[in-house]
C-alpha cells in the first residue's frame, strides 16, 4: 500500500490500514428517501392495459392483423421456396 493510500485510509477511518488488514466499510446513511425514480415525470398512477386498449380503434386491429398475417405468409412462402 502506498503511503498516500495509507494516509487516506487513516483520514477516512481514523486508523492506519495495511494491505493485510481489511477496513470495515458501511454504506452512508440516507438523509431522506423518495420512492420515485429520478426521471419519473408522471404524477398519477400508470394506466392499466384495458385503459390503453380502449384508445385503439377496432379497424386498426384488423388492418394490422392482416398486415402481420400477409408478412408471415410471405416469409413462410419464401422459406418453403428455398
Amino acid at each position: 500500500m502506498t503511503p498516500s493510500r495509507r494516509l487516506e485510509a487513516h483520514h477516512a477511518y481514523g486508523r492506519a490500514a495495511d494491505t493485510f488488514g481489511a477496513v470495515a466499510w458501511r454504506a452512508p446513511t440516507a438523509t431522506r428517501f423518495d420512492g420515485r425514480v429520478a426521471n419519473d415525470f408522471r404524477r398519477g398512477p400508470e394506466p392499466t392495459f384495458a385503459e390503453m386498449a380502449d384508445g385503439i380503434p377496432g379497424w386498426l386491429v384488423i388492418v394490422l392483423g392482416g398486415g402481420v398475417a400477409a408478412l408471415m405468409g410471405a416469409l413462410l412462402g419464401g422459406a418453403l421456396h428455398i
